[in-house]
C-alpha cells in the first residue's frame, strides 16, 4: 500500500515537472519567453532586495538633511544671512 502511494507521488510529481517545461517551451516558440524571463530576472532582484527602493530614498533623504545641517552649522553662511543691507 506504500508503494502504491510512492508510486502516485512520483507519477504526480513528474506529470507537474514535464507540465512546466513544456509551459516555458511553448511560451519560447510563441515569443512570451523574452517578457517571461524579465519578469522572473525582476522578481529575483525584489526578492533579493526586498527593501532596495526604499533604502535608496532614505538615503537621498539622508544626505539631503546632512547637507541642510551643514548649511546651517557652518559660520560663513549665518553670517551672509545676519546681515542686512542697512548695516554695512
Amino acid at each position: 500500500m506504500d508503494t502504491d502511494r510512492a508510486a502516485l507521488v512520483i507519477c504526480l510529481t513528474l506529470f507537474i515537472v514535464i507540465g512546466i517545461n513544456a509551459a516555458i517551451y511553448v511560451s519560447f516558440r510563441r515569443g512570451e519567453g523574452v517578457r517571461q524571463v524579465d519578469l522572473f530576472r525582476q522578481a529575483f532582484k525584489t526578492a533579493r532586495q526586498p527593501w532596495k527602493s526604499e533604502d535608496d530614498a532614505l538615503k537621498e533623504l539622508s544626505d539631503l538633511v546632512s547637507d541642510i545641517k551643514e548649511r546651517s552649522s557652518s559660520p560663513e553662511d549665518s553670517s551672509d544671512t545676519i546681515s542686512s543691507p542697512n548695516n554695512p
